[in-house]
């Protein structure tokens, strides 16, 4: 639960007037209600949930299902926020979890705290929850401890869903999302700034397309932290449900800024093992494109590195910049507000906008170079964004009101980055083959249609190294200089 739409009573936003007071009670006298929970491992916990108190329903199950015990070792510090019943903890303290668990809704916490002692179970179970005020603060309901595992099924239904009388304060401030900011972000902004989540910690939060469910990881990433979907559920009114992982991106690898230097790829090399370490500068004299080109450097850019892998062999291939270049385009729309027409990827690592006389033009380019030294083997992401005004022939976000700098987007890249690549004990590394096909589609709308040899090729489809494959062309095209663009 959540201390916002209290919070609006509280603050007088919003009447609580006599009658209010009495359909309240009235809510508070219905009968408890007796449930059995079948918890992921088998065993069943025995209920009784008191009015307003939030039961185990589907999302509760879903939820459950991606918290198995190999996320959850034996004294793991976790933390529940909005408890409610208190099944995820217990199902927590019975892996032998180190349970903490919190709700807004005093009912809840009872309701938590008799269903431990029933069990033999300890926990700590707070009052309180996430919200825009000061005694939303963690340190009110999470203590000063800092964990290993965060959950929360976070409420999902926005305002329009409420009708008048329908729900008290208690089941409103359970059921919906009435932060002005969002509780979602919120809670992604508290990971990425406070010692809640240790670092090697993950937070697990359910999030709803009826909500910020589409964009939940971009949300995140714009904070700093590293996010992921690890599972999703859809139901038959088109709803569909999603779990999505938070963690500090590659919380023990150097992030380092110079004003000048050679080349951030040579940079981030030298640091070799530290996979994750992250090198920008405002400028660099000797950058390198693809095929040994020169990287230009514009003033107003965006140039940095990361090492993401340092050891043995790593299967890289052209896939991973069509990775990189489909993030890196959800999240400039997500950021800025515009829409495909205006932000498009150019296969295989080139992203273009719309500037401001209409045409489209580059912005940003990903280069992946591999490097051996001896048995180990490195790679290394070069990612170039032009952020501000350069006074050259290419387009810059500001144009598309997004009014940031290269230092305030650097941690921003770096989560995502770290969404792609980190490997994170227990989730699964996902790749949006979907979502990358979509975006060279759309790329070839803008920019299209292709000319290969002289001749229109439609796009076919994507291999899965990802060169292009193209109508009446046998071989799968892997070379960028092959082919033409009509609109460039």
């Amino acid at each position: 639960m959540t201390g916002c739409a209290l919070e609006r009573f509280m603050s007088g936003e919003t009447s609580f007037d006599a009658l209010q007071a009495e359909a309240e009670i009235e809510r508070l006298e219905r009968a408890a209600k007796a449930l059995d929970w079948r918890a992921p491992t088998g065993e069943t916990f025995c209920m009784v949930i008191p009015p307003t108190v939030y039961p185990p329903r589907e999302d509760t199950d879903f939820l459950a299902s991606v918290l198995t015990h190999e996320r959850l070792p034996p004294k793991t510090r976790w933390l529940e926020i909005g408890c409610g019943s208190g099944a995820l903890s217990l199902h927590a303290a019975r892996l032998g979890c180190d349970v903490t668990a919190c709700d807004i809704n005093p009912m809840a916490v009872a309701c938590t705290r008799a269903h431990f002692a029933q069990n033999g179970l300890s926990a700590r179970v707070l009052e309180g929850g996430p919200g825009p005020s000061i005694d939303g603060q963690s340190a009110q309901w999470g203590g000063d401890q800092t964990y290993d595992v965060v959950v929360w099924n976070t409420p999902y239904l926005g305002e329009d869903a409420l009708v008048e009388g329908a729900l008290g304060p208690m089941e409103e401030a359970a059921l919906t999302d009435t932060d002005r900011v969002g509780l979602f972000l919120r809670m992604a902004q508290r990971l990425a700034s406070t010692s809640l989540l240790s670092n090697g910690g993950v937070a697990y939060l359910t999030v709803s397309s009826k909500g910020v469910g589409d964009t939940a990881c971009e949300a995140a990433w714009a904070q700093g932290i590293a996010a992921r979907c690890i599972a999703t559920k859809s139901f038959g009114d088109g709803e569909r449900l999603s779990v999505i992982a938070m963690w500090k991106p590659y919380a023990n690898s150097p992030f380092i800024h110079h004003e000048i230097t050679i080349s951030t790829n040579d940079d981030v090399i030298k640091l070799a093992g530290a996979t994750g370490a992250t090198v920008r500068a405002d400028l660099q004299t000797t950058g390198r494109g693809r095929r040994g080109r020169s990287w230009s450097s514009y003033s107003g850019a965006f140039m940095a590195s990361w090492l993401i892998h340092s050891g043995q062999g790593w299967p890289h291939s052209t896939y991973d910049q069509l990775r990189v270049g489909e993030a890196l385009v959800r999240l400039i729309r997500a950021m800025s507000g515009c829409s495909a027409n205006e932000v498009c990827l150019k296969w295989p690592n080139d992203v273009f906008l719309r500037s401001g006389d209409g045409s489209m033009k580059k912005t940003g380019g990903i280069l992946f170079e591999a490097v051996s030294q001896g048995d180990a083997h490195h790679v290394v992401l070069g990612l170039g964004l032009n952020v501000e005004e350069s006074g050259r022939e290419h387009a810059h976000l500001h144009e598309l009101g997004l009014l940031t700098n290269p230092s305030a987007i650097h941690p921003v890249l770096h989560a995502m980055v770290a969404s792609l690549f980190q490997q994170v004990p227990q989730l699964p590394q996902t790749v949006n083959t979907d979502g990358v096909e979509q975006e060279v589609i759309n790329g070839v709308n803008l920019l299209g249609p292709l000319i290969y040899r002289n001749s229109k090729a439609a796009f076919l489809g994507l291999t899965s190294s990802g060169s292009l494959r193209l109508d009446g062309v046998d071989d799968a095209v892997d070379e960028p200089d092959d082919v033409v663009w009509s609109v460039l």
